[in-house]
């Protein structure tokens, strides 16, 4: 991390601020710097023009670099790539529009606008097609600069581009004067148990105690259990109405992570009795549902419970709905599971093959 420029304050602040953070997780890197004539040269060979503050930062700060454990690749200028799909504003057909700055995995990427009355700006890429989504980021130095302030923060990394600027203290205060619910969403895709005070974590359980907005009380919720608030329980218990079901599974199931551990070895998760009459209830609702979204996760946590009695679902087990059916029938259980529930299992085996034979 030597080659950068030393005479440009700006670029000493950045780097300072990186190595830090290199400091800590050594996956986050930043390259050297290149020259402004190799920059001249690639507009040359490639007939563009780069945006100036991605210039600047590629001139001054670093070429390129890795963030986030290395998931997210920030290339070098000469390892950059084109797309050539069309904006909504303007037709581009065949000609170079965005350029790739930063993948993202799973072929998308972020890349810079080169072409249009949004010149400079962030766009999302995906399959080499991008598009312009407007945000509060204008350019590549301001990305940047962002993703480094919520980094040296604590903050969880991924979707940073999607978030609001700020602190997740100066959001919940907004939200208490304005109770925008995308304010909730900003907070809660950059909390995480390491930047969470016990102070901002009591103030947003009472706001979450005050909320009557039912929106706005599940991602409070939501928020509460990413921040590790210790009583997971009242949290859900607060927001238990058949309209919050679904979300209330998929809490459980991946974000009380030990509920994952509890799945495969019964009874290691000490706290899983005082849940079990919430599941029931579940899954009585998921024997009328119309959409029956995280079933089978509720099915599981439910048969994995120490307080499971077939007696308390065996709505369910017996159905004849052909989408409960098939699940029974054709989904992959550990022994333990098939050791509470599997003669209903089979029958729902033998239930399925009628319903594909009639």
């Amino acid at each position: 991390m030597e080659n950068y420029n030393k005479n440009d304050s700006e670029a000493v602040a950045i780097r300072k601020k990186i190595e830090e953070l290199a400091s800590i997780n050594d996956e986050i890197e930043i390259y050297d710097i290149i020259s402004i004539e190799e920059v001249r040269k690639f507009e040359t060979e490639n007939d563009i023009k780069l945006p100036d503050d991605y210039v600047w930062f590629i001139t001054n700060v670093g070429n390129g670099g890795t963030w986030y454990d290395g998931l997210y690749r920030f290339y070098p200028l000469e390892k950059t790539y084109f797309s050539y799909e069309e904006l909504p504003d303007y037709q581009t057909g065949e000609e170079k529009y965005s350029i790739d700055i930063l993948s993202k995995g799973c072929s998308y990427s972020v890349g810079l606008i080169l072409k249009g009355e949004h010149f400079g700006e962030i766009s999302y890429n995906g399959d080499g097609m991008a598009y312009y989504k407007p945000i509060q980021l204008h350019g590549f130095k301001e990305f940047y600069l962002k993703w480094l302030e919520e980094s040296c923060l604590g903050y969880d990394e991924l979707s940073f581009e999607y978030r609001l600027y700020g602190t997740i203290e100066e959001h919940l205060e907004q939200y208490k004067n304005t109770p925008d619910i995308n304010l909730l969403w900003s907070i809660f895709s950059k909390i995480n148990k390491r930047c969470a005070t016990k102070q901002f974590v009591s103030d947003v359980y009472s706001v979450f105690v005050s909320e009557t907005e039912n929106k706005n009380k599940v991602m409070l919720a939501k928020i509460l259990i990413k921040s590790g608030y210790e009583d997971t329980f009242s949290v859900l218990n607060a927001i238990f109405i058949p309209e919050n079901y679904e979300t209330i599974v998929w809490e459980l199931h991946s974000c009380v992570h030990y509920f994952k551990k509890w799945l495969d070895a019964d009874g290691v998760m000490k706290d899983a009795p005082k849940y079990y009459s919430m599941l029931v209830k579940i899954m009585k609702y998921y024997e009328t549902a119309k959409k029956r979204e995280h079933f089978g996760y509720c099915f599981n946590m439910t048969v994995m419970n120490p307080k499971f009695n077939e007696k308390d679902i065996i709505g369910v087990l017996t159905s004849d709905d052909e989408e409960i059916v098939k699940y029974l029938a054709i989904s992959v259980y550990k022994k333990n599971i098939l050791n509470r529930v599997g003669k209903y299992v089979d029958e729902a085996k033998i239930k399925y093959k009628r319903i594909k034979e009639s």
